[in-house]
């Protein structure tokens, strides 16, 4: 456990600052970035921090008046290197006003009326609406654990070395988590991004692709097409596509495509790139407006920045942006998980919320080792 880390999360929550300190997949070394200049954290549009430099943590959709925040890299500290001298010059920080917490208690979603929305969405795909919808619940632990984020932070970078790991707070935008799926990452001139949908516990047996059902295929496979679909839309046709493959995040596994293709054929067109990806088929559904629209409908909660994006990006060409996945959102009084699966006509309700309970389950271990008697 990293002591100098955890006072600096706790000097940056006491003084309300805007911070990120994040993880980046199979690397060792934490990053925090803290801003301490006056300028905007919240945005309008992906357009307006599209040569930025920082931290962005995007929402799953504007339209319910949540905007792109982004931490800048006023002061960046590096966890193997934090001194003393770090630590005061953090306590010395002028303190930003405390948040005005927003709202009361999520909604949660017990497991007969899920089953009733899993059945509900296949109605419509049946009807020919859709070919698939994502949908979502809240896991709620009520009680006020926020003195216990820092030390969660670090066993959830611990358990998830595969994932990005993060811990981001402005005002009542508090998160942490890890995500296995990339968005989009631009390294050394080239950009690539992965089609990663359909669910199994981890098992020997199930990394054989072939042991997979034709609804987990089918769904991956939309969000493959979806990719696709993009590139040709912004005419970039010389790209490479691996074959589907099973990747291991975590407890569970999942099916997954890599695409890599030249920053060049882009033509400078990357945040319009990022814009038409998010949000994904794996994340939203097929046709992707069309699901939107009934799942927002159907769900009685705010996704609020779950299965948004977030990531660092840097005004010099390096952009590391994943999907907001397995993730918590932290207030006073309790701590919600979003989960949600993947829905299609043979989709058995049963089994999609026993998927949503098993991908809660690697954070809801982690916080059983802090909290005690948890459910």
């Amino acid at each position: 456990m990293n002591k100098g880390l955890i006072a600096i999360h706790n000097a940056c929550i006491a003084k309300n600052l805007p911070f990120v300190t994040f993880r980046l997949p199979q690397q060792e070394h934490y990053t925090t970035y803290i801003q301490t200049s006056p300028g905007n954290v919240e945005w309008n549009s992906i357009q307006d921090i599209s040569g930025e430099t920082g931290f962005i943590m995007a929402p799953f959709d504007t339209r319910n008046g949540h905007r792109y925040i982004l931490v800048k890299p006023d002061l960046v500290i590096n966890a193997a290197e934090i001194s003393r001298e770090t630590l005061k010059r953090v306590e010395l920080l002028e303190s930003r006003p405390q948040p005005e917490w927003n709202g009361g208690a999520p909604v949660v979603t017990e497991r007969e009326v899920y089953m009733e929305q899993v059945d509900a969405i296949k109605s419509s795909i049946a009807t020919g609406s859709f070919q698939k919808a994502v949908l979502s619940r809240i896991r709620v632990v009520e009680g006020s654990y926020m003195e216990l984020v820092p030390k969660l932070y670090q066993s959830i970078c611990k358990r998830h070395p595969n994932a990005l790991s993060y811990l981001f707070k402005s005002d009542e935008h508090f998160w942490l988590g890890a995500s296995p799926e990339p968005l989009l990452r631009l390294r050394d001139g080239k950009v690539s991004t992965v089609s990663l949908a359909g669910t199994r516990p981890y098992a020997e047996k199930h990394m054989d692709i072939n042991r997979w059902t034709a609804k987990e295929v089918l769904e991956q496979e939309y969000v493959t097409r979806y990719i696709h679909d993009v590139l040709r839309a912004f005419d970039v046709k010389d790209y490479r596509v691996s074959s589907s493959y099973v990747k291991k995040a975590g407890n569970l596994l999942h099916l997954r495509t890599d695409f890599t293709l030249d920053f060049a054929r882009l033509n400078g067109r990357l945040w319009e790139f990022v814009d038409a990806m998010h949000p994904t088929p794996a994340v939203a559904g097929q046709p992707k407006e069309d699901a939107i629209n009934f799942i927002k409908q159907l769900e009685p909660h705010d996704r609020d920045y779950y299965t948004g994006f977030l990531g660092p990006t840097s005004s010099h060409g390096e952009t590391d942006l994943f999907v907001n996945l397995r993730c918590m959102k932290v207030t006073p009084d309790y701590i919600s998980l979003y989960i949600g699966g993947g829905i299609t006509l043979e989709s058995d309700p049963a089994e999609e919320w026993n998927e949503t309970r098993l991908k809660a389950l690697s954070l809801l271990k982690i916080m059983g080792t802090y909290i005690k008697n948890l459910k």
